[in-house]
């Protein structure tokens, strides 16, 4: 267990250097540190809990494995790693969503490893989800071409991949608050079924799905506009081309005109144009 999944529990938890034991605040040593906590927020069966747990982290036997810099950076209270070279980095978070007993771990981080350029580390955090830590290249694969890659990964290991594929930042100190905010969009998109995402492909869904849910006006309209399933993708289908009708109409296996006359009858029925571009983001929001 780490530093934060004990926040997580107990959002009260301090990491101090040195114990601190009061009428209200109660510690206990955790690996070269001590975890602080309020003791009067807590039942005497959780206190109870809590001195079991780091018991047992601290008569745990010590083995050879040892996180990396990276490892402890990101997801402890370590300094930031002395080994990062020059340049910007960015993080890569993989979770392996579906797998069958065969799934060697060792095996497929190698693989995984070697599809990207100035791979500075990888690493898994538990049984199935992990990161790879890259430094800037002057060629970057596109989005297609690494999807396309792990689908190749996923047939050659027989499992179901999803990644997010964070931006590249300076390694400095906002790194790791950064790095924090991309988690929370990873945790909340990797159950969209999709096996790859980047920031542009899932902003607006990520940053206003909870505004469009609180607004009463966007919630009439949504339910006004977009219960249908034709409406909706007739919707998808323009944004996803930027409102090229051709493209559209062969996304949707119709012909340029059959489209023409949807969009005419949208318009009709709503007073919104599919034509233009701030008509159609409006649209797009309502199938959020």
């Amino acid at each position: 267990m780490n530093f934060n999944e004990i926040k997580a529990i107990y959002p009260d938890a301090q990491l101090i250097d040195k114990p601190k034991d009061t009428a209200d605040i109660i510690s206990f040593p955790f690996k070269n540190k001590w975890v602080q906590v309020e003791k009067i927020t807590k039942t005497p069966t959780e206190l109870d809990l809590l001195r079991l747990l780091f018991s047992a982290q601290k008569n745990k036997p010590h083995t050879n494995a040892t996180h990396s810099e990276w490892q402890t950076f990101l997801l402890e209270e370590g300094e930031l790693p002395s080994s990062g070279k020059l340049g910007d980095y960015r993080i890569i978070q993989f979770a392996i969503l579906k797998k069958d007993q065969h799934f060697e771990q060792k095996t497929w981080l190698k693989a995984f490893k070697s599809m990207f350029e100035n791979c500075e580390e990888a690493f898994f955090i538990d049984e199935t989800t992990g990161l790879l830590i890259q430094n800037s290249t002057v060629e970057q694969l596109t989005t297609d071409e690494l999807s396309g890659i792990i689908q190749t990964l996923d047939d050659d290991f027989s499992i179901k991949t999803f990644c997010y594929i964070g931006q590249f930042w300076p390694l400095d100190l906002e790194f790791k608050a950064i790095f924090k905010e991309e988690q929370l969009i990873f945790n909340r998109q990797k159950s969209r079924g999709l096996s790859l995402l980047s920031l542009p492909s899932v902003a607006l869904h990520y940053y206003i799905s909870d505004a469009l849910e609180k607004s009463p006006l966007m919630q009439s309209l949504k339910q006004k506009y977009t219960s249908q399933t034709e409406t909706k993708e007739l919707i998808l289908a323009l944004w996803h081309s930027q409102g090229n009708i051709s493209l559209a109409a062969k996304s949707l296996y119709v012909h340029r005109n059959t489209l023409q006359y949807r969009i005419d009858r949208f318009y009709e029925m709503s007073g919104l144009s599919l034509r233009n571009m701030n008509d159609l983001l409006l649209c797009y929001l309502l199938t959020l």
